[in-house]
């Protein structure tokens, strides 16, 4: 049975975890509120980026189509060289109490990478040990990053890999408000979706000084910014998906600590029942001796 000091004791370690959690969720809280008002304005900036990198990529690759017809040519859609292949790239994290949105993101990139051909970027250690269980001996590319800020340094070193792909896919999380985040996948190579491929229409471009020099600037330049974009958008996410958990965590502790104090409630409850008993009981032992 417990005892009262054992009850004491699990209470005030609750209650150290209690504070313990309080200052991680803290800490989660400022972080996430520091780079939200950024990320979200960002977001926008850069869909619209993105959206122009496809248009001019489709005029580029129109361009291409002309002059492949009239020189005799192989098509090339693309300013700079590339392999010609897909690839899928992962952002996880580096340490775990992020919640959900890590597995979430990991369960949408392997339904890609086990139904689509290409090659693996894993960035993060949760996201390689996932991997690693769920597609062992499956060949890929992994990059350590940082959890807590944008190292330049990697990201330069991430996207120089990256840029030699034709289609480059990112799954990340996304901050949708305080409480919801959603795993979700990102062309950011400026790749046309089969319901853009055809003709441009009424919107008319003027590209200076070439089209060819416009394209290599958004293929190197505006690549490597819709990129950035993305690991901002994941820190983002995971951190809002930290405070959600540790936010839950302290609501736990509060309800055990409740349950605890309750026990201890009962514990005293015993303990005086049980004096009392004995009081009676030893108030009519004497009675009896005392009547003989």
């Amino acid at each position: 049975m417990t005892n009262n000091q054992t009850i004491v004791s699990e209470i005030d370690l609750l209650g150290s975890l209690h504070v313990l959690v309080e200052t991680y969720e803290t800490i989660a809280t400022s972080s996430m509120r520091r780079v939200r008002n950024s990320v979200l304005q960002n977001r926008t900036y850069h869909l619209g980026l993105n959206s122009l990198f496809q248009e001019v990529k489709r005029a580029y690759r129109a361009e291409m189509m002309i002059l492949t017809k009239r020189r005799n040519i192989p098509l090339n859609i693309s300013a700079i060289r590339h392999n010609g292949k897909t690839i899928f790239v992962l952002l996880s994290a580096n340490t775990g109490l992020y919640g959900d949105i890590i597995q979430k993101t990991f369960a949408l990139f392997l339904e890609s990478v086990q139904n689509q051909h290409g090659d693996i970027v894993v960035v993060g250690r949760v996201g390689k040990a996932l991997f690693e269980d769920s597609m062992p001996g499956t060949p890929y590319q992994y990059f350590d990053f940082p959890d807590d800020k944008i190292e330049l340094e990697n990201l330069k070193a991430i996207t120089e890999h990256l840029k030699e792909y034709e289609k480059v896919v990112a799954f990340y999380g996304t901050f949708k408000n305080f409480i919801e985040q959603v795993p979700t996948h990102t062309d950011v190579s400026g790749d046309i979706p089969e319901e853009k491929t055809g003709p441009v229409g009424k919107i008319e471009y003027v590209f200076e000084p070439s089209i060819e020099a416009v394209t290599y600037f958004f293929e190197t330049e505006i690549f490597a910014s819709l990129l950035e974009q993305v690991f901002h958008e994941s820190r983002l996410a995971k951190l809002a998906s930290r405070m959600v958990l540790l936010d839950r965590a302290t609501l736990n502790i509060d309800t055990a600590i409740k349950k605890m104090s309750f026990q201890r409630q009962q514990v005293r409850h015993r303990i005086y029942n049980r004096k009392q008993l004995d009081q009676v009981s030893g108030a009519g032992l004497w009675g009896s001796i005392n009547g003989k």
